[in-house]
């Protein structure tokens, strides 16, 4: 059926060319370990904690958003790292951090909190525009929200740094991480021997540190995605799993998988009866089951109220659907300002 509505051009959308930083690193079409591929045509069996609702449907982003009522429900490390979703955000994050890593450590060791907020501001901003797919994708289009998920992430980041239960940590992982050996395969990635689990291990006591500290300084409050308590230490460890799996044999993957809690059961996508509405913000169709009330746009990635009748613009005529709350929002397709009845 011929789209008689053309969507505007985004404006002020982030640059998310390729650079160095991710050079070397799996494109799209590229083939990917079995570790790494997303179970497209599979949905993580996961329920909400909000409204209790499974999920239903298939999920573009690692970001899982509940088909009922729009809340974060959790996050598939596997989605994220599919074709060119970051699948590597990790790898690409250390790469970009390397450039930074002697003036964060001389600010470290200054105390000096301004000058880490400034640096972690500069490398999250990169990573951003290099991982687009690995975060919200929100994140991507508002940039009011874009501009609090880094001041969020910053400020997780020097909690941690400056947590006086980390130093002692740090230490101990970095003399393991320098003790690990790495040994070449052919025509393949190279492989992690050494004392892998001990670090894995140290890791892991680091991060639940990090977020218990993160929890007692209000700093969750900041994330703009409000994510459920829990799933924001599950990214941390699916970024880490991210870097070492393709390291690791597949027995191994799954000891890490497990040894994190990563491992998930996945339902085969049943076709199932959907509405298709258009979202105000951007145009995109938006399926949706019956009896969703709002429901998160996975372009953009505001939240949709789908329980109202859409709105004909009174231009162009399209059927828009508001976001929430929203008293009135310009036509994707036109640009015309158009408020709720």
């Amino acid at each position: 059926m011929m789209n008689f509505f053309k969507k505007r051009k985004p404006e002020n959308k982030p640059d998310a060319a390729p650079s160095k930083f991710s050079a070397g690193l799996p494109r799209e079409g590229d083939a990917l370990p079995a570790s790494l591929k997303a179970y497209s045509q599979f949905i993580k069996r996961v329920n909400c904690p909000q409204c209790g609702a499974p999920k239903t449907l298939p999920s573009k982003t690692a970001y899982l958003y509940c088909d009922f009522c729009g809340s974060l429900m959790d996050y598939d490390f596997r989605a994220g790292n599919a074709g060119t979703n970051a699948g590597l955000s990790n790898t690409v994050y250390h790469r970009i951090f390397a450039t930074m890593q002697l003036q964060m450590a001389q600010a470290r060791a200054r105390g000096d909190q301004e000058e880490c907020r400034r640096i972690y501001r500069h490398v999250y901003t990169q990573w951003l525009q290099e991982c687009p797919t690995a975060v919200s994708p929100r994140a991507n289009h508002d940039m009011d929200f874009r501009e609090r998920f880094i001041h969020y992430t910053v400020e997780c980041a020097v909690a941690k740094d400056f947590d006086p239960r980390q130093a002692e940590l740090e230490t101990r992982i970095q003399r393991l991480v320098a003790s690990l050996q790495r040994i070449p395969t052919p025509g393949g990635a190279w492989m992690v021997a050494g004392q892998f689990w001990e670090y894995a291990a140290l890791f892991k006591q680091q991060m639940e540190f990090a977020y218990e500290t993160i929890h007692q300084k209000g700093i969750d409050a900041l994330d703009p995605d409000h994510a459920p308590a829990g799933v924001p230490l599950r990214m941390e460890f699916s970024y880490f799993c991210q870097a070492w799996l393709p390291h690791l044999s597949a027995a191994d993957g799954e000891r890490l998988l497990k040894m994190y809690g990563l491992e998930a059961e996945y339902d085969e996508f049943q076709p199932v009866q959907t509405d298709v509405r258009k979202c105000g913000c951007c145009g995109s169709d938006i399926l949706t089951l019956p009896g969703a009330h709002q429901v998160v746009c996975e372009n953009c990635g505001f939240t949709i109220d789908v329980t109202s009748h859409p709105i004909p613009c009174r231009k162009c005529g399209a059927l828009l659907s508001f976001p929430v709350s929203a008293p009135h929002l310009a036509c994707p397709y036109c640009g015309t300002d158009n408020r709720r009845i």
